[in-house]
């Protein structure tokens, strides 16, 4: 039986070898690599990996206990197609992250009389998930001089700001009203102030001063180890024309995109969250002759406990504003009418800087048995949330 496993196994690899030979002519050189079958795996891995590093910037990171050779030729193939059929030949697992393939061996899964059942990771009704909320806000860059506002303070939905109340800005009386003094003991001088303020009252006074605005905050329930996906943009395509002479059209993707993929930790009764997190604000400018992608991209794993909260920044972009002065009528005539719009008219423009702050929170949900149990919110509960959500949106306002 197991021999004729392997043979078809086998005979598999060589139609995969006869296709990838038909399309080789569609595949630069470059790309191209060619191993002896009695490589050893480690060393196969690492050949692979200065074309990944070239190709993809991405390193190739093996866990595996595999150490053997390869056991199977490789003769110009495309680096990751040689990479996968490698690792599909020996039964181990490639999982692709933002900046790296992880190869890892497969996990066994054993029945309840012990016996192996298979190596197919499987979601069952005790799986972990884990809700990713965020925040997409931006704000102007003179704000980050105005308001002194260390992100790496933030805990339990509060952050520390250091308010300037020498600006003549409404922001800095209006944050220095709503906080609290960051440590009670100091004293606060005249002129500046550190406070501790909840994380939405301070968003909410930004956007009333109409120096920020949040663009976006979506929420997200993704399995552990299972990959999640947001974008609020569009998609739009490009036309090409392949070496065959046929049209083809390929999709991109913009707007505010995030893929993030948890993976829920548990060591001695505690749990953990790591998170592997990938950002994008990009925005697609055409052009006569191409196309380009004005984007802003950012990648980080972090460590996080169930309930708190991480901030990634440092997304700007800039806008440019033109406006119009003069004397009013006479600025805004048509270019013909005797020049007039010239003489009595002028424009300037503005460029803003603008950064991007992305807040995320991640939660461990409970149980599929303790939600069951949990009670149901009635429809006048909903509406009552609702009434009170708009009354202090109604104050906040007013205040």
């Amino acid at each position: 039986m197991k021999k004729l496993i392997s043979f078809l196994i086998l005979l598999c690899f060589v139609l995969t070898l006869f296709g990838q030979e038909q399309n080789i002519k569609n595949i630069p050189e470059e790309e191209l690599i060619t191993i002896s079958r009695e490589t050893n795996f480690a060393a196969a891995l690492k050949a692979i990996e200065y074309l990944s590093l070239d190709f993809a910037g991405k390193n190739i990171l093996n866990t595996s206990n595999f150490n053997n050779p390869i056991g199977i030729p490789i003769k110009g193939l495309q680096w990751k197609d040689a990479l996968n059929l490698i690792i599909r030949f020996h039964d181990l697992v490639l999982e692709e992250r933002p900046a790296t393939f992880i190869v890892k061996d497969p996990e066994v899964i054993i029945d309840e009389s012990g016996q192996e059942i298979g190596t197919e990771r499987k979601v069952t009704a005790s799986t972990k998930q884990v809700r990713i909320s965020a925040i997409f806000f931006k704000a102007d860059k003179t704000l980050i001089h105005e308001v002194g506002i260390d992100w790496t303070t933030l805990i339990d939905g509060k952050v520390d700001v250091a308010v300037n109340l020498a600006t003549t800005s409404n922001l800095s009386t209006d944050i220095f009203s709503a906080g609290t003094p960051a440590n009670p003991a100091v004293p606060i001088k005249m002129n500046f102030g550190d406070i501790t303020i909840d994380l939405n009252t301070l968003l909410n006074i930004i956007e009333a001063n109409q120096r920020g605005t949040i663009i976006a905050r979506p929420s997200i329930t993704v399995i552990s180890k299972k990959k999640g996906f947001i974008q609020v943009g569009q998609d739009f395509s490009v036309k090409t024309l392949d070496q065959a002479g046929n049209t083809t059209e390929k999709f991109f993707e913009t707007g505010i995109i995030m893929e993030v993929t948890p993976e829920v930790l548990v060591e001695d009764d505690r749990e953990a969250i790591y998170l592997s997190v990938e950002v994008e604000k990009s925005s697609a400018l055409p052009g006569d002759i191409t196309t380009i992608i004005d984007k802003s991209k950012s990648i980080t794993e972090v460590l996080l406990f169930d309930g708190e909260e991480t901030v990634i920044g440092g997304l700007f972009d800039k806008e440019i504003k033109t406006n119009r002065g003069g004397i009013p009528i006479l600025k805004d005539l048509p270019w013909w009418f005797f020049g007039f719009k010239y003489i009595f008219g002028y424009e300037t423009k503005s460029v803003v800087s603008r950064e991007m702050i992305v807040i995320l929170k991640a939660e461990i949900i409970d149980h599929i048995d303790d939600r069951k149990l949990l009670p149901k919110p009635t429809e006048e509960k909903i509406e009552q949330e609702k009434k009170d959500m708009k009354r202090s949106e109604k104050l906040f306002i007013k205040e």
